[in-house]
C-alpha cells in the first residue's frame, strides 16, 4: 500500500490561472481554488472553490501511533469562515469552526 503521506498530492490556483503544487510563495488573496488529488483511484479528489471566503493557509500533520509509523495524515486548509481537514487515511473530509485545532 502506498505511504500515507503520499496518497494525495494538492495544487492551488490563483486569479491569473498560475498553478502551484509546492511551498508557500504565493499571494494568499489570489487563491480561487485549492485541490487535493488522489494518486488511489478510489479514493475522492477534493475541491475548494473560494467563492464567499478566503484561503489564509495550507498545512499537513501526521499523527503517530504506538510503534512510531504514521496512523494518520491531515491535511488542511485554513478559511476565514472554516477548516478543511482531509484524512489520508480514508479519503474523508471533517468542516471545524476556523480556529478549531484538530488532535487525534
Amino acid at each position: 500500500m502506498l505511504n500515507i503521506k503520499k496518497r494525495y498530492t494538492w495544487e492551488i490556483e490563483l486569479i491569473d490561472g498560475t498553478i502551484i503544487n509546492d511551498g508557500n510563495k504565493f499571494d494568499f488573496d489570489k487563491v480561487i481554488r485549492c485541490s487535493y488529488i488522489p494518486t488511489i483511484n478510489l479514493f475522492p479528489r477534493h475541491d475548494i472553490i473560494f467563492t464567499d471566503f478566503k484561503f489564509k493557509k495550507r498545512f499537513a500533520r501526521a499523527f503517530m501511533g504506538w510503534n512510531s509509523l504514521v496512523k494518520e495524515y491531515l491535511n488542511c486548509v485554513i478559511t476565514d469562515k472554516f477548516r478543511f481537514y482531509l484524512k489520508s487515511t480514508n479519503g474523508s473530509v471533517i468542516l471545524t469552526p476556523q480556529n478549531y485545532e484538530m488532535r487525534i
